[in-house]
């Protein structure tokens, strides 16, 4: 572990946390600063002690993002709403809309398909383009209530996908009525309105409804990195029974240019960074779905439901050399449901039941083309749907005031049936099955201090590649089953001099399932256990009302164990460490508000191959937001900078041509204008 960074951060706190002890016993001033900075503060501690069914109560580490957080974070594009997430890390590929990098605890997180993603419930795992990726690149702020964030897979209520993690993200019921128009460098341009307000519903027949329609348009930093979005998100909420239902629709349509990597050593001799792969490459994708929430009104006890239909079209073209361009036309259609029962007999217990469902049902194509629409060669053509329903329980008892154990698990079968249309002989049906159980303590010796200890499974459920391949050697494997994971956490967090919040948390994971192409059987099988430990710290520092100190750090070794090829030890593209520090400064006055939010983060160098041989370089930058607001006017600055130019948040490669990066722009700056009505 870089045991630098930790002192260098207990050193810093223990500078910070004296003076700010002392000032609140000896200063009359900061004594009226207290109730403010113990509201903010003491949400971060408040709820792991407590019987409830939010993730803030898991035996676990958890981060919750508020709506009023995303007001004040850097936000040039959607990834950098999670990047300020302490142990998430992010990387923006080259296309827009292959699903982005979102990883924890070791994960490579490609495409986040090691990351159980929902938004109101609907999970956002597709199966059709790169199996298990999150399709998030739409998300804006303004459509944002709260993300919950679940390191490692500790919540019975969640099933496939869960190897690092969760999040859960859930959108607005009402908000007030705004209109905001922003422009930035490379041709970038947005419009956000919001038609809401809770005032409505009275003239509406108790119908409170949230829209949010955007349109964004951006030329790209580089050649043929050109971006179009259009989306329309419609919420309705009415009260019904014994609590509210929510009506979401929510259409995207989305069209852009695909620049591609580009290796860093022909960079270094002359070939300009801002210049594509192919200029032909393209494409063009649109998502519809249709969720509906119900919940309890005035607690969480009592029955909570999401019923769910998505369909989801990708049209993509890349080339990563030495491969051929590739032509990839795929689409899906799945529905489900996620039912629940809270039953809480006694103040001190409570037990959670449910079921959820989903149905998919997916077409893949692929070809080798040239130029992009010349189509070469036919190399994929899947017809597959895939059925899975999990059974989960979880059960919270706090017998005494300082102590709460958790229990529960879940068990989930899927019946799969794939036609591979090119290999016949690959066709074929599987029904795995796993239970995972999930166990816990919460221990809380003294007011705001939390330690938990856990243990958890997770699982992902395989791709169709893996069970059938795309070709005349390699052999269908429909035994390969889920691929496990057992994981373990022990942690501390805790509310010093309400002023302090700290968190330190470590991991230990065994992941049995490192799946790759057996070369004497010719089929897809879980060859390795991998295994993963890691220590992820946290701090907040509340100086005053206006002005936080913040900062976190994670560190991870994640190793194969036993690999086929000595030596060849490392998990691809996975970071060691990853640090950020920053500021949060917020002043109201009169009618006036100032805002800065000020951050750095660093990433360490990565490995980008098995045996270490290929390291790609650390990757900085830096994000800043300024806020200016008056009466019903703000006036926002968002920046990044990233002052290293071979270094990247996204890399590739292999031993034969090196390393290649997604090339950043050394400045990204976006500013805008909003008001509310």
């Amino acid at each position: 572990m870089n045991i630098r960074w930790l002192i260098m951060g207990l050193f810093l706190l223990t500078l910070c946390t004296t003076p700010v002890s002392a000032t609140v016993e000896k200063d009359a001033a900061a004594e009226e600063d207290i109730p403010e900075v113990v509201v903010e503060s003491q949400r971060l501690v408040e709820k792991q002690d407590k019987i409830t069914i939010k993730p803030e109560g898991l035996p676990a580490n958890v981060n919750i993002v508020t709506k009023e957080d995303l007001e004040k974070t850097p936000v040039t594009n959607y990834l950098d709403i999670f990047r300020k997430i302490p142990g998430v890390y992010v990387s923006k590929y080259s296309s827009a809309f292959m699903g982005d990098r979102i990883s924890m605890r070791g994960f490579t997180g490609n495409h986040s398909r090691e990351v159980a993603v929902f938004v109101d419930g609907m999970p956002m795992n597709m199966l059709d383009l790169v199996p298990g990726y999150a399709d998030l690149e739409w998300l804006v702020p303004e459509m944002v209530e709260r993300i919950e964030v679940i390191k490692g897979p500790f919540s019975a209520l969640y099933g496939d996908f869960t190897l690092g993690g969760v999040i859960n993200i859930i959108t607005k019921k009402v908000d007030q009525p705004s209109v905001g128009f922003y422009g930035g460098t490379y041709g970038t341009v947005q419009g956000v309105g919001v038609l809401s307000d809770p005032s409505w519903s009275s003239s509406l027949k108790n119908i409170t409804p949230f829209l949010v329609w955007e349109g964004y348009s951006r030329d790209g930093y580089r050649d043929n990195s050109n971006y179009d979005r259009g989306q329309f998100f419609n919420k309705f909420t009415f009260p019904l029974w014994q609590g509210d239902l929510s009506a979401r629709i929510h259409y995207v349509a989305r069209s852009c240019g695909n620049p591609g990597f580009l290796n860093i050593n022909s960079m270094k001799s002359g070939l300009s960074r801002t210049s594509a792969v192919d200029n032909n490459e393209r494409g063009d994708a649109e998502m519809a779905n249709l969720v509906v929430n119900y919940e309890p009104r005035g607690g969480e006890e009592g029955f909570h439901g999401t019923l769910y239909y998505c369909y989801h079209q990708n049209n993509i073209s890349g080339t990563y050399p030495p491969q051929p361009q590739y032509r990839a036309f795929t689409f899906e259609n799945y529905f489900g449901w996620k039912l629940l029962y809270d039953y809480r007999p006694f103040e001190c217990l409570s037990l959670e039941v449910g079921n959820d469902l989903r149905y998919d049902a997916v077409s893949q194509n692929r070809w080798n083309t040239l130029n992009y629409y010349t189509l070469i060669k036919h190399t994929q053509d899947y017809a597959f749907d895939v059925f899975s329903t999990g059974f989960f329980t979880q059960a919270q008892y706090k017998p005494f005031s300082f102590i709460k154990f958790m229990g529960g698990g879940r068990f989930d079968q899927y019946a799969i049936n794939l036609v591979n249309e090119l290999y016949p002989q690959n066709s074929g049906k599987a029904s795995p099955n796993l239970w995972s159980p999930k166990i816990g303590v919460v221990i809380t010796p003294y007011k705001d201090i939390n330690i938990f200890v856990n243990k958890g499974r997770g699982f992902r459920s395989p791709a169709a590649f893996e069970l059938s391949p795309s070709s005349a050697i390699q052999k269908k494997n429909f035994n390969l089953g889920l691929s496990k994971l057992e994981s373990w956490d022990v942690g501390i967090n805790g509310l010093l001099f309400n002023r302090v919040y700290v968190s330190f948390d470590y991991f230990n994971t065994l992941y049995h399932g490192e799946g790759a192409l057996n070369p004497a059987t010719q089929m897809y099988e879980n060859l390795g256990t991998s295994k993963r430990t890691g220590l992820e710290v946290e701090a907040r520092i509340f100086l005053t009302r206006d002005l936080t100190l913040y900062g976190s750090w994670m560190d991870t070794r994640a190793r194969l164990k036993n690999p086929s090829t000595p030596g060849a030890v490392y998990i691809p593209r996975t970071p060691e460490d990853q640090g950020i520090v920053g500021l949060e400064f917020h002043k109201p006055w009169r009618d006036q508000r100032f805002g800065l939010d000020f951050y750095y983060l660093r990433v360490s160098r990565i490995p980008i191959d098995a045996t270490g041989t290929l390291i790609a370089s650390q990757f900085d930058q830096y994000h800043w937001k300024l806020t200016y607001g008056y009466k019903k006017w703000t006036a926002t600055l968002d920046a990044t900078f990233s002052p290293r130019r071979y270094a990247s948040d996204a890399y590739t490669g292999d031993l034969v041509t090196g390393i290649a990066m997604v090339p950043l722009p050394q400045w990204e700056v976006l500013g805008g204008l909003k008001y509310q009505f």
